[in-house]
Formats: C-alpha cells, sequence, structure tokens
C-alpha cells in the first residue's frame, strides 16, 4: 500500500468516532505488573479497539458490494460479540472487584444501561439481514449503528477518567493483584481464538501499544496466521489487516 492510501486509512480508523488519547505514546505500560499505573492505559488501548471497530462498520456500510454484504454482517456482529464480551468480563470481574475495594463504579454500570437498548435493536436488525429476512439498507445501518455507538463510545472515553492512577492507588494491592488473575483467567476461559481475538487485532493500530495484547509471542502469530482464517472472509472491513497495516475496504 502507498504512503498516501495508507495514511488514507489510518485517518478513516480514527472517524467519525476520536479514539481515546493514551496517557503515554506508545503505551508500553503491563497491568500485571503494576495495574494500579497501568490499567487506565492499558484500557484505553482496548477502547480504541472498539472504537476503530465501529469506524470501521460505518465507513465500510456505504461501501459494501452486494456480493461482500455477508461477510460485511458477518463482521459488525463479530464486533458487537466482541462488544458484549468486553462488557461482561467488566461486569463480571472489574466492577464487583473495584466497587469491594472502595471505587465508585456506579457511573460506569449506568452508562452500559444507556446504550444496551440502541446495540440490542442494531444486532436484531443485522440478524435479520443475515437470516434473508431484510434486504441490507445502508442508511439503515448507520443510523442504527449511530443511535448506539454514540453513547457507547462517550461511555468508553468517560470510563478512562474513573480509573486514573490516582483512583487506583486508594484500592489495596491485594484486591488488584488478584483482580488481574481473575481477569486473565477469565479471558482464557472466553476462548475466542477465531473470533474476538483476531477482530481485536484487525482493529489495533501497532504504533499505539506495540507489545499488545499482552498474549505469548506463539499464541498472538498463531491468532495472526492461523485462527484468523476461520472468519478470513471478514477481516477486508476491518481497520488493519492481522499483521497492522492500514487497510481500506475494495468493493
Amino acid at each position: 500500500m502507498s504512503t498516501s492510501a495508507s495514511t488514507h486509512s489510518s485517518e478513516l480508523a480514527d472517524t467519525p468516532w476520536a479514539p481515546i488519547t493514551l496517557p503515554s505514546y506508545p503505551f508500553l505500560g503491563k497491568v500485571n505488573e503494576d495495574p494500579a499505573a497501568h490499567l487506565a492505559g492499558e484500557m484505553s488501548v482496548v477502547h480504541n479497539v472498539l472504537i476503530r471497530s465501529l469506524n470501521a462498520i460505518w465507513h465500510n456500510a456505504a461501501l459494501v458490494s452486494t456480493r461482500d454484504t455477508p461477510a460485511f454482517v458477518g463482521y459488525a456482529l463479530l464486533v458487537l460479540s466482541a462488544i458484549h464480551a468486553h462488557h461482561d468480563t467488566e461486569e463480571k470481574i472489574m466492577f464487583p472487584a473495584f466497587a469491594g475495594a472502595g471505587i465508585n463504579m456506579e457511573e460506569n454500570i449506568e452508562q452500559h444501561k444507556a446504550f444496551h437498548d440502541g446495540m440490542e435493536a442494531f444486532e436484531k436488525y443485522l440478524d435479520q439481514v443475515k437470516r434473508n429476512e431484510l434486504e441490507y439498507d445502508a442508511v439503515k445501518t448507520r443510523e442504527l449503528l449511530k443511535i448506539f455507538a454514540d453513547p457507547l463510545v462517550h461511555h468508553l472515553h468517560e470510563e478512562i477518567s474513573t480509573i486514573q492512577p490516582e483512583i487506583m492507588q486508594r484500592a489495596d494491592r491485594k484486591v488488584l493483584d488478584q483482580f488481574v488473575k481473575d481477569l486473565e483467567a477469565h479471558i482464557k476461559a472466553e476462548g475466542g481464538f477465531t473470533t474476538t481475538i483476531p477482530c481485536f487485532l484487525a482493529a489495533h493500530k501497532t504504533q499505539d501499544a506495540p507489545e499488545w495484547p499482552p498474549l505469548p509471542p506463539v499464541l498472538k502469530w498463531l491468532a495472526k496466521n492461523v485462527f484468523s482464517r476461520v472468519n478470513g472472509s471478514y477481516w477486508k472491513f476491518a481497520p488493519f489487516t492481522q499483521s497492522g497495516e492500514p487497510q481500506v475496504y475494495q468493493p
């Protein structure tokens, strides 16, 4: 890909919803080494993956060819599944742990509720298109996406302010270390090697955090080069290739 094309695709990945500014650039912090210091940075990287995935759906919704519509719908549903997985992890692991440590998570919980119905409506529409019960409509796709993405992206930005180092340092280090262990165990149990992990890798701007995600090198290689083949037709709609190169969907 030429430099101009690469720059163009990289800019598209950051619109219409802006990613979160990282606490340091590139972000090299490791949450398992110091959760209080690095959780906000790690979460910013994850949230930017979700934001750039939504941006990819927005841009490609108006471009997708009839031939590629099933794969595009599959990609969009997979992004929604990744968002579900992320927020389920927060509600099951993060929020209870931090609330127990005296950190107020109520605002985050309420913000999750704010985009729930809109996300459900978008998911229902995509499912109906997938089952050929509805004809794909680019305008409707964008309308439904915006309804839930606006409050979701607002939440993704706002949540970072609730887990800043000065706030997390109030929690007992044992509580934070246990949270990290529980989080790692939960992620391993969830799997997602052919779904969530390739989806995340294909929406991660490598320059932002070269060492992310915190996977063993062999597993990261397998996810990029082997596991991603299972849903291989989806990744043309992602903002980056599995190797981290910016890309633009070509109908």
